[in-house]
């Protein structure tokens, strides 16, 4: 049985037929394309929103219909889609970015303050092994002055010395702590006089 020319044609341009999709296709795949690489200046991105594009219109051939879609309809819809994808895409590139620096900046905080925090509990485990190999006297001076943050006249009156006394050996443990902690550059202010 013979169509006629123009049942011939109708089936030729539905695109829910191989061959309608495929006319489709090779009429506007350079369009489609000539858009996303216009607004996006990459080839392959270009290419694969082209392709996708392209896909979504294969897989939902059934539910368009081709009384809908002449020429300048399809041009519309096929322009529409590609900004539409462009759009997506340029999005959800931002958010990646902003999502990346978010990342970085919370993975190299965590690593500085945990690199700080290592950096702290070893140097605290070195003072307080230094400040165990002090003289008795010179370590509880030393103690209720830089561990419970006594004054010196109260760390005088707690242990029935004088201020001068308190004073001789605050310097004498920062002496020792100053010789024996060379490796972690402790200053007077690190220690906290």
């Amino acid at each position: 049985m013979f169509l006629s020319k123009r049942k011939r044609e109708n089936k030729k341009s539905d695109i829910r037929t191989e061959e309608g999709y495929t006319l489709l296709y090779k009429t506007y795949v350079d369009f489609v394309f000539d858009i996303c690489f216009r607004y996006l200046g990459e080839e392959s991105t270009s290419q694969n929103i082209t392709s996708e594009i392209f896909t979504s219109i294969w897989e939902r051939r059934n539910v368009l219909h081709k009384d809908d879609w002449k020429t300048d309809s399809w041009k519309r819809y096929l322009s529409k889609a590609a900004k539409h994808k462009i759009f997506d895409y340029l999005r959800s590139r931002e958010v990646s970015k902003e999502y990346l620096s978010k990342v970085i900046y919370e993975v190299t905080s965590f690593e500085n303050t945990t690199e700080q925090e290592l950096q702290y509990g070893e140097l605290s485990k070195q003072v307080n092994m230094v400040v165990d190999l002090l003289p008795l006297k010179c370590r509880e001076v030393y103690q209720l002055s830089r561990e419970q943050g006594l004054s010196y006249k109260e760390i005088s009156e707690k242990l029935s010395i004088s201020i001068n006394a308190v004073n001789k050996h605050i310097t004498k443990a920062l002496k020792v702590l100053r010789d024996n902690l060379t490796d972690y550059q402790v200053s007077n202010r690190s220690t906290g006089s």
